[in-house]
């Protein structure tokens, strides 16, 4: 992780972003992200980045702000994507997302052919947070940016985690998270953070 991100800020320092070639930029930086491991599909078979620019509230007014998205990899039911952001004041350089470490109980298991499912509305206690680079079956809002993922652990959709970022003029703030570990054939989710409103930027 700590090699990808000088990497990127290599890059980003050497290759000031002009308008005209932006999405080019976009898609060699995205390349970056191959040697450090956090994507494995090759460019060949990669779609090209989409690019959203959205009006984002800002202290000084509402600012420009310019998302990139790209195929990471595919699996069977759970597709991942990696963002990039350009901004005025940053230049482009790749998104990072906040999500909660959870503690699930032992009985709580994810190998759901060991018997141990999780009680629906269980409580599940956030022991700390964590980063990552890519989110899985990310949904993008077309008007605000906001992202919404469900990751599933099995492809019938009965456990896993989902999360709601919203955009701010500076990145991704993580707004709502909830997990369901019950492999239960039903989607009984519990949800471990959930602010009150949007997240302004400071």
């Amino acid at each position: 992780m700590r090699s990808f991100i000088v990497c990127a800020i290599a890059f980003a320092l050497s290759h000031p972003a002009a308008a005209d070639d932006l999405d080019a930029q976009a898609a060699a930086l995205f390349e970056t992200l191959r040697p450090g491991g956090q994507c494995t599909a090759q460019a060949e078979d990669r779609p090209a980045p989409t690019r959203r620019r959205f009006m984002v509230p800002a202290p000084e007014g509402e600012q420009p702000v310019t998302i990139f998205e790209s195929t990471c990899d595919a699996g069977a039911y759970n597709l991942v994507q990696a963002f990039l952001i350009h901004t005025d004041r940053d230049g482009l350089r790749p998104l990072s997302f906040a999500v909660p470490v959870v503690q699930i109980p032992d009985e709580h298991s994810r190998d759901h052919d060991q018997g141990f499912p999780a009680t629906p509305g269980a409580a599940l206690a956030i022991t700390g947070y964590g980063t990552t680079m890519t989110l899985i079956n990310p949904s993008v809002d077309e008007a605000t940016g906001q992202i919404a993922t469900m990751e599933k652990w099995r492809g019938l959709g009965d456990a896993g985690a989902s999360g709601v970022w919203d955009l701010t003029a500076t990145g991704y703030v993580l707004r709502r998270y909830m997990i369901d570990a019950t492999y239960n054939g039903r989607i009984d989710p519990v949800t471990v953070l959930d602010l009150p409103g949007p997240v302004a930027a400071e």
